[in-house]
């Protein structure tokens, strides 16, 4: 059974509301344990948000949130969810910080038996991997991530050197074409430093692989708006569905080398523009994903999961 922390920037994009759903219907389906659910900033409502969600799966899972990346934004779902359900977090400047909470779930495992899953941007593994020994471990954050941490799956990054791609309309800012992803973008410095200083595996699940896979539409109408991850998708987009980023780092987790092949271990850099690049690297840890099963197929695993 995969033992999993996720970390996630849930309450913008729906995305990341169907990716702990599917997490969670894993977990019912005996095929994972959720260890701990950690957010890459704060805000007075993502707290609540992951929180709700949680419980509405009958789970008491360790929250955790970003204090040193404050916003004061509602989010897309975000105040929502943490107004219309059930959770135990009113008052964010009490939540636990998302390192304490890692660091702590980290020290209570067994070596090399946790899969970290990284929905959201970089900025909280980056503290993690600078964070120093303290009252809840004698290691610092590098020892514990090489003596914990099995497998880290990651939902970022694109990589045109095995993906020759058209440059669609969605993919253009002000009127340029946009080669970055934005879960990279959104903490360059952070997933530089990640990638050039992480001491275990790195996979990545690219804005490619989830591109293609449209889930849960229809959602909202079939779970009905009591349940928050239907109201997640209703407020981001009106059920229309959600391409399926965040679900593929998910399912990779859980189910490795099932639905998806691997590239060639190597190195992966992040240049200053927030561009993902691979490199040819002796002994190298870093690899991203790339097509073996159909996408309809993908797409009707992870709809039958979730429904």
């Amino acid at each position: 059974m995969k033992k999993i922390i996720l970390d996630t920037d849930i309450g913008g994009d729906c995305d990341d509301a169907g990716a702990l759903a599917l997490l969670h219907r894993l977990c019912d389906l005996g095929e994972c344990e959720l260890l701990a659910t950690t957010h890459c900033y704060s805000s007075p409502y993502v707290g609540g948000c992951l929180d709700a969600i949680n419980t509405y799966f009958g789970r008491a899972v360790p929250v955790g949130i970003n204090h040193s990346a404050w916003s004061d934004s509602e989010g897309v779902y975000a105040k929502a969810l943490y107004e219309h359900f059930p959770h135990i977090y009113p008052d964010a400047q009490k939540i636990p910080d998302s390192v304490e909470v890692i660091r702590s779930t980290l020290a209570r495992s067994e070596n090399h038996s946790v899969t970290l899953v990284v929905i959201g941007d970089m900025r909280t593994i980056a503290r993690l991997l600078q964070s120093a020994p303290d009252a809840i471990s004698p290691l610092s954050g590098k020892e514990l991530i090489a003596q914990k941490i099995d497998r880290t799956v990651i939902m970022g990054g694109r990589f045109f050197e095995s993906w020759p791609m058209i440059i669609h309309a969605d993919n253009k800012m002000d009127g340029k074409a946009v080669d970055w992803e934005w879960n990279i973008h959104g903490a360059i410095s952070d997933a530089q430093f990640v990638c050039d200083n992480w001491p275990g595996k790195l996979v990545f699940s690219s804005y490619e692989i989830g591109n293609y896979i449209k889930t849960m539409v229809g959602y909202p109408e079939r779970v009905t708006l009591s349940h928050p991850v239907g109201m997640a998708y209703e407020l981001h987009n009106h059920g229309k569905g959600r391409c399926s980023w965040d679900h593929t780092a998910v399912l990779e987790a859980i189910r490795p080398d099932r639905y998806w092949s691997y590239h060639a271990d190597g190195h992966i850099s992040v240049d200053d523009e927030g561009i993902t690049h691979w490199h040819r690297a002796e002994n190298g840890k870093h690899t991203y994903l790339l097509p073996k099963v159909d996408y309809e197929e993908i797409r009707e695993v992870i709809d039958s999961i979730v429904s």
